[in-house]
């Protein structure tokens, strides 16, 4: 997916200043008790089956949302499921193959091609909102807030956790080797020099780590390289793989060059981060929350810090996003109480709550200016949107970005040299996309 177009920014700040700081959606109807499960007039009502990935900053909040909204709606019961996100997709692919998927999931917006390719999500209704019309709806939210959440000109869900990937980097480890935290690199070029600053004799510490293992990081820190340089990871329109070129090799071999594969964590390069065996991280807003949560003495703005994602020297700003959404299963049992939970989530002081406790942004319009949203972090996510890359939209994704994993670890494992691990991952699509 192509970075957001200048145009739908510019109806964004229009509906900001016509919409207010942050928008309430109100879903309509609360009548007799007669009514059926999944009726507005019934108002919400009855068990909703809720399975999102675990994450400790944000279980907590959840919970105490729950609670919340029982409280205010005691007919509905709210039942979570906290998935280690390792686990996420191969439990919901197994929920939905027997036929008894979660009323309401939380689903990575890079996997709803494939989802909604397969009939497993109910299309987002107007109706569902209290609106008359899609635009109705999205004019409640940011210009482009619904774009990773699009299949074939149909939305199947809310944006929850919208993010904008940078550079987050350890201030003390700049200054134990003698650089200066007030200026972070801003070039791939700098980052690499830095990166050789920071790295120890027998590498137990290094500068930047890339995210091993992961399909979707692997995609987050490898597009700002590759399309930074004018390059592609898949030509969509030709359904082929464009590591086999000069841009690609290039991005492949700077990729190798950093980092060591050989350190772990039980939480990744997140937890490597918060314990300072890595300097630098490309990771999003979120990580604010994240750090001191694996490690408590790590505090922002005096242990790390944020800066804007790097760019090729003489080249434009590239950087890449994602979003995770909230889906409701196509086979749902209860799919009105399921949006109305979801929309009570974007009402009132709720989208502020959430931004502070957990550093995850929902993209209601204005966001950016509440009280929670005045950090650095949340500035840089702001200034990054307009070039920011949500990758392909495939069917295949998995498969497709499987094979970029297993190219980007050939080469970081040193096990292939760039051009045998491009040649790979183009051969790979070929077959996946044929």
């Amino acid at each position: 997916m192509s970075a957001i177009p200048r145009r739908d920014l510019l109806r964004g700040a229009a509906l900001l200043t016509l919409g207010g700081a942050v928008s309430q959606l109100t879903l309509t109807g609360c009548g007799s008790d007669d009514q059926p499960v999944g009726s507005s007039k019934a108002g919400p009502q009855g068990q909703v089956v809720v399975w999102m990935h675990e994450e400790p900053a944000n279980t907590k909040y959840f919970n105490a949302k729950i609670a919340e909204y029982q409280k205010k709606y005691p007919k509905v019961t709210i039942k979570p499921l906290y998935v280690p996100i390792a686990n996420l997709d191969t439990k919901l692919s197994t929920a939905f193959t027997t036929g008894a998927p979660p009323d309401l999931i939380k689903v990575g917006a890079w996997t709803l091609a494939e989802r909604a390719s397969k009939g497993q999500l109910a299309p987002l209704a107007p109706a569902d909102f209290g609106v008359g019309s899609l635009d109705q709806l999205k004019s409640r939210f940011e210009a482009n807030a619904f774009a990773a959440l699009t299949y074939e000109n149909q939305i199947y869900g809310t944006p929850i956790d919208f993010n904008s990937v940078h550079l987050w980097y350890r201030r003390d480890r700049f200054e134990q080797a003698g650089l200066d935290p007030d200026k972070p690199p801003t070039t791939w070029e700098q980052i690499a020099e830095f990166s050789q600053k920071l790295t120890n004799a027998d590498a137990s510490k290094v500068g930047l780590q890339w995210q091993l293992a992961d399909n979707i990081w692997a995609m987050l820190n490898f597009i700002p390289l590759i399309h930074g340089l004018g390059g592609q990871i898949i030509d969509e329109s030709s359904r082929r793989g464009m590591l086999n070129t000069p841009e690609g090799i290039k991005a492949l071999e700077y990729y190798g060059s950093l980092g060591n594969p050989k350190l772990s964590d039980p939480v990744g390069a997140f937890g490597l981060f918060a314990k300072g065996t890595s300097a630098m991280l490309m990771s999003g807003r979120f990580t604010s929350s994240l750090i001191p949560a694996i490690n408590p003495e790590a505090k922002l703005g005096k242990t790390f810090d944020s800066a804007i994602v790097p760019s090729w020297e003489g080249k434009e700003k590239v950087a890449a996003g994602y979003s995770w959404g909230w889906m409701v299963a196509k086979k749902a049992k209860n799919p009105f109480t399921a949006w109305h939970f979801i929309n009570w989530l974007t009402e009132g002081d709720n989208v502020d709550q959430q931004l502070s406790a957990t550093g995850l942004v929902t993209p209601t319009a204005g966001w950016q200016k509440l009280a929670s949203a005045s950090d650095k972090a949340s500035q840089q996510l702001e200034e990054q949107i307009p070039y920011t890359d949500f990758g392909p939209v495939l069917p295949q994704w998995t498969e497709t970005i499987k094979a970029l994993l297993d190219s980007l670890e050939s080469v970081i494992h040193k096990k292939q040299d760039a051009k045998t691990a491009a040649t790979a991952f183009d051969d790979a699509v070929g077959r996946i996309l044929k």
